[in-house]
């Protein structure tokens, strides 16, 4: 008993100190200067550091402040895991998304029109059969791994960047492998080295890009920093 009591009490915790950040990463959106219709947030880094999760987090209390946003995830526009295998590509690799689709929807969103768009699912790695629509909103948040492309960049407005330790990215990488993409042991070790090496040769340049840095000290735990203004909030 005195354990699960320990266990809730570390979770709400974890809770609260995820609703701070998402708290001040709102606000920072607010503050933006409105240039457009739409103010776009990209949210990008490694695979499985929570960055849909922290998007719909976010997404959630803008709407509370009576923003309309959307939440746009990259992988919506990622080829099926059997192609992509057979192409020899990862999800690290810009080739294994569909990127001019993902702009166009990008630009037409930011010009006031809706779009339709089929979400993919890890579990099976595939898309689903049935698209979504989506209306243009106040504010978008765009995630994905390459969602700070170059050929995205100019209809973004503000960047983050999520990041951690190395030891701890491949730890959380191996989790989700099993977890959420429903791959053996043996095939996650398999191909662990390579996504690594991909992750620090396709995304971190990244990071460089970035208004905001995401550091992840443990599950839900945030550091954010402020590039250019050096101010760090815990």
């Amino acid at each position: 008993m005195i354990i699960k009591f320990i266990t809730k009490i570390d979770n709400l915790f974890q809770e609260k100190t995820q609703m701070l950040i998402e708290d001040k990463l709102c606000d920072e959106i607010i503050s933006y200067p409105k240039i457009d219709n739409q103010t776009t947030v990209s949210i990008c880094g490694a695979a499985d550091l929570g960055k849909s999760y922290l998007s719909k987090k976010i997404a959630e209390s803008l709407s509370k402040r009576n923003l309309k946003t959307n939440h746009l995830t990259l992988d919506s526009y990622l080829m099926d895991r059997k192609t992509r295998n057979k192409k020899g590509l990862s999800g690290y690799d810009i080739e294994a998304y569909n990127k001019k689709e993902a702009l166009n929807n990008l630009i037409e969103l930011k010009n006031g029109k809706s779009i339709e768009f089929k979400p993919y699912n890890h579990k099976d790695g595939e898309k689903g059969f049935d698209s979504m629509k989506m209306n243009p909103a106040d504010i978008l948040i765009f995630d994905g791994l390459h969602s700070m492309h170059s050929s995205f960049l100019p209809y973004v407005d503000i960047t983050i960047f999520i990041y951690t330790k190395d030891e701890y990215l491949k730890k959380i990488r191996r989790q989700a492998d099993l977890i959420k993409r429903n791959y053996t042991t043996e095939f996650s070790e398999k191909i662990s080295e390579n996504e690594f090496n991909l992750y620090k040769t396709n995304i971190e340049s990244y990071r460089e890009k970035a208004n905001y840095l995401l550091f992840l000290e443990s599950k839900w735990k945030y550091k954010l920093i402020k590039t250019g203004y050096n101010t760090v909030y815990n």
